[in-house]
């Protein structure tokens, strides 16, 4: 287990958000106020029907008494507080925007408008949108790429180099990758200490890792990590949104600055079956999670062990590489590589969807990715192998794209950056074949699939090379998200 780094001073049996609704909905008071679905009475009968008349009853708005996430006083202070001492932070928000909304926040309470960010190349798309909210000018880090898996994490080394460099207000790193990879960040946190600079994580696919076995990636905040995004909803057991950001213990960034940044982007009307769903799974991660998750590690190791046995298929492990030294990887997250069977990830995704109703988190050129939780169901399991083993033994010839082996398609020069994100992406906008852009300033993030890395972000020059690149990874098979992904 990874270890909550104190000793605990509250009582985590209590679920303080239901149980203030709880008591509220038992006092029979009569709401002339919103929302005006008037615990479904003006609700579409199918609607009570379909989801039950208690989701409706629960369906609370911010009043005083149920607290609000602005400014809370009472229950959802103390789920927060209960939440940061499981997590090991100083203090914890909750959030109903996803991670998405806790990175913006982080940016905004650690960089000035117009300060310098320093991150790496393969950043969520919704750090493009912070960078845009926040005016902070973002100076990359070219991250190591390996065809099989992605962009690695960066060394303290290479962080203590680009700071020499030039100085920069805060650093900010997405760890784990969605393959699952987790780089120690021990030497970044240091370098980040020596120099007084906030380390930001993006953990969004990381809030598990509090509860795994030894040998599983550490927690950012056990790390070092200053502010830290999670999106409880995608590995734990929490409602489709869910989300949370943890002030660490040491952080030069205060909790006000990260509550004030918070209070900028959320609704004055959270959804409090979000609220209740954040609250619940902390209780039941504080009393069962060190539990589940050993199981479902081991119910990983077994399915690991038949679908490396598939001839043509082979599961990413840190020993495929050496370049991978350093790196842990989340033992709930299976990556595929069905190449040796001569199937793309995106053929063996569309196979695997429509013949054994098996749904896939992501595909690539050479991959499956598949999340793992705790409880999964044996029947889906069993399916799942099943298809594995169609695709084994229907080996076909070895497909081969430009993007198995052109490093520049893996990994371009990153363009320069004319304008901030904020300026390009709020400026006026004109929308172009590619061979006519070259030359202007991109307004969006352009990403493609393989490799999951920006080949533009909002302010940076389109040059001839990306038109090149973005030309050659349609052909090969790469997915394009953009507004335009032809």
């Amino acid at each position: 287990m990874n270890p909550t780094p104190h000793h605990p001073t509250h009582i985590q049996d209590r679920a303080p958000i239901l149980e203030t609704l709880r008591n509220y909905i038992a006092s029979g008071t009569y709401a002339f106020h919103t929302p005006g679905h008037k615990a479904g009475r003006f609700t579409p009968p199918e609607l009570v029907e379909l989801w039950g008349q208690q989701t409706f009853d629960y369906d609370l708005p911010a009043m005083t008494a149920t607290d609000n996430t602005l400014h809370p006083t009472h229950c959802v202070k103390e789920a927060q507080e209960l939440a940061a001492e499981v997590f090991g932070a100083a203090a914890t928000f909750y959030l109903g925007g996803g991670a998405t909304t806790g990175i913006a926040a982080m940016i905004l309470a650690a960089v000035p408008p117009g300060g310098t960010i320093l991150l790496p190349r393969n950043v969520h798309r919704s750090v493009a949108a912070a960078l845009v909210l926040s005016g902070a000018r973002p100076r990359f880090i070219e991250p190591e790429v390996l065809p099989q898996c992605g962009a690695l994490g960066i060394s303290g080394e290479t962080i203590a180099a680009e700071i020499a460099k030039e100085p920069v207000a805060a650093v900010l790193l997405t760890r784990p990758t969605y393959y699952g990879l987790a780089r120690d960040l021990s030497d970044v946190s240091k370098v980040c200490r020596q120099h007084g600079i906030p380390l930001l994580v993006d953990e969004a696919h990381g809030p598990h890792f509090r509860f795994l076995p030894e040998g599983g990636p550490r927690p950012a905040l056990d790390e070092g990590a200053d502010l830290v995004a999670q999106s409880c909803h995608k590995t734990l057991g929490s409602l489709v949104g869910t989300a949370q950001v943890h002030v660490g213990r040491h952080s030069p960034v205060g909790a006000d600055r990260v509550r004030d940044a918070l209070n900028l982007l959320q609704t004055t009307s959270p959804n409090y079956l979000q609220l209740v769903s954040l609250d619940v799974n902390r209780r039941y991660m504080a009393s069962d999670g060190v539990r589940l998750f050993a199981a479902a590690v081991d119910e990983a190791a077994v399915l690991t062990k038949f679908i490396n046995a598939l001839p043509g298929l082979q599961l990413l492990s840190i020993d495929d590489d050496t370049r991978l030294a350093g790196h842990r990887r989340d033992p709930l997250r299976l990556v595929i590589n069905v190449a040796g069977a001569g199937w793309t990830g995106y053929d063996a995704e569309l196979l695997l969807r429509t013949k054994y109703k098996i749904e896939d988190e992501l595909s690539d050129w050479f991959n499956i990715v598949l999340v793992l939780s705790p409880n999964d169901d044996p029947a889906a399991r069993q399916r799942l192998l099943l298809g594995l083993q169609e695709i084994s033994v229907n080996h076909r010839p070895v497909k081969h794209s430009e993007i198995d082996t052109a490093t520049h398609l893996l990994q371009p020069a990153i363009p320069p950056l004319v304008m901030t994100p904020r300026d390009a992406a709020l400026g006026p906008k004109l929308g172009l074949p590619l061979r006519e852009s070259i030359g202007r300033v991109c307004a969006e993030s352009i990403m493609f699939y393989p490799p999951g890395i920006p080949l533009l972000m909002p302010g940076e020059e389109v040059t001839a090379d990306i038109i090149e690149v973005c030309q050659q990874l349609l052909a090969g098979g790469a997915h394009c998200y953009a507004s335009d992904p032809t």
